[in-house]
């Protein structure tokens, strides 16, 4: 039937065009009927295809099926890794401490950034103008250092979209990066989102790395 492919693991989505690959006809018309009920694919552009051998493996928890790939229409969704060496819990704390180093003069994206903790992890907010890290001779003159350390709250310029970073136990865990506050004409920030996943990614690998060698 349609809703049990809908809830297929063998099926994946993704924002985009990113995905391609020959669909049955049951589980192409069970991921239409899904579109035209579900909220997420309001105004999102995804595409669908038969679940990979390289993909992460689906949810695991019952009853999941397709929910947490469409999901990945909320924001868009950037970026997703299971956690395999670390709980959610140490890893949202390690997030909020990666965000603030964004804030320190020279470690910042080219797009200056505020930072926001969350519950499971850290919003960086993009604005549009910058926060006050022109050089780091100005910035040492002003004591930089303790505005960094402070989170960057009070940062100058408008808000322009911001990126979720979440660190999540259910339906497993895992870290995922999504967009957020994308009002229209919100611009999509490439450069600094590459750089800030590259980094995010390197140091996730150091991280878990560590966690391994301390057992």
């Amino acid at each position: 039937s349609a809703s049990a492919s809908a809830s297929s693991p063998s099926v994946e989505l993704a924002p985009g065009d990113a995905l391609s690959g020959e669909m049955s006809t049951a589980d192409a018309a069970a991921v239409l009927v899904e579109a035209l009920r579900r909220p997420e694919s309001v105004n999102a552009t995804f595409s669908a295809a038969p679940r990979s051998s390289s993909s992460p493996p689906p949810a695991a928890a019952a009853g999941a099926g397709l929910d947490d790939e469409w999901l990945k229409l909320v924001g868009p969704e950037i970026y997703r890794r299971p956690l395999e060496a670390v709980t959610p819990h140490e890893a949202a704390s390690w997030l909020r401490e990666f965000a603030r180093q964004l804030l320190r003069p020279g470690q910042g994206l080219p797009t200056p950034v505020t930072v926001a903790d969350l519950p499971d992890g850290v919003l960086l907010r993009f604005v549009t103008t910058g926060y006050g890290y022109d050089s780091y001779e100005k910035e040492e003159a002003r004591g930089a250092e303790d505005k960094w350390a402070e989170g960057g709250e009070r940062a100058r310029g408008n808000p322009d979209g911001a990126l979720r970073l979440l660190a999540e136990s259910e339906p497993s865990a895992r870290l995922r990066v999504a967009r957020a506050e994308m009002a229209p004409g919100t611009l999509v920030k490439e450069t600094s989102e590459e750089l800030l996943l590259r980094r995010l990614a390197k140091g996730i690998d150091e991280l878990e790395a560590a966690a391994r060698r301390s057992r």
